[in-house]
């Protein structure tokens, strides 16, 4: 019985440690290479970018890294004012992109991003 207590113990300070160190380097990311992966996911999906729209949604999607890290360095933990932030800012960007893509790119963009956040993990 007091072995089954410990492994139990164990496992459970394991999971709380691998989940503290998965949130700080997510917390930890750089912004700027965020943008630039973004930006390139953009351009492997979304066909016909051209020079000058790709260093616009890049300009978008570094306000976005930048406004995400700063929403969740700044509210302490409080997940539905991080997660109402992070809403905010996606509509922004993808405001700004809209004006940024012809009207099919912006529908190839949609699709993207429609893909993406199904293989996300739920929020809460």
């Amino acid at each position: 019985m007091k072995i089954f207590k410990s492994l139990t113990l164990l496992a459970g300070l394991a999971f709380i440690t691998a989940g503290a160190s998965a949130q700080a380097s997510q917390g930890n990311r750089d912004p700027q290479q965020m943008a630039q992966n973004m930006t390139e996911r953009v351009k492997q999906n979304v066909t016909g970018i051209t020079s000058d729209q790709e260093s616009q949604i890049l300009a978008a999607e570094k306000d976005f890294t930048t406004g995400m890290q700063t929403a969740h360095n700044n509210n302490s933990g409080d997940k539905d004012a991080m997660h109402s932030q992070m809403e905010t800012l996606k509509s922004t960007r993808d405001a700004k992109i809209k004006t940024i893509l012809t009207a099919d790119q912006y529908a190839q963009y949609q699709t993207m991003e429609a893909s993406h956040k199904g293989g996300h993990r739920g929020g809460n």
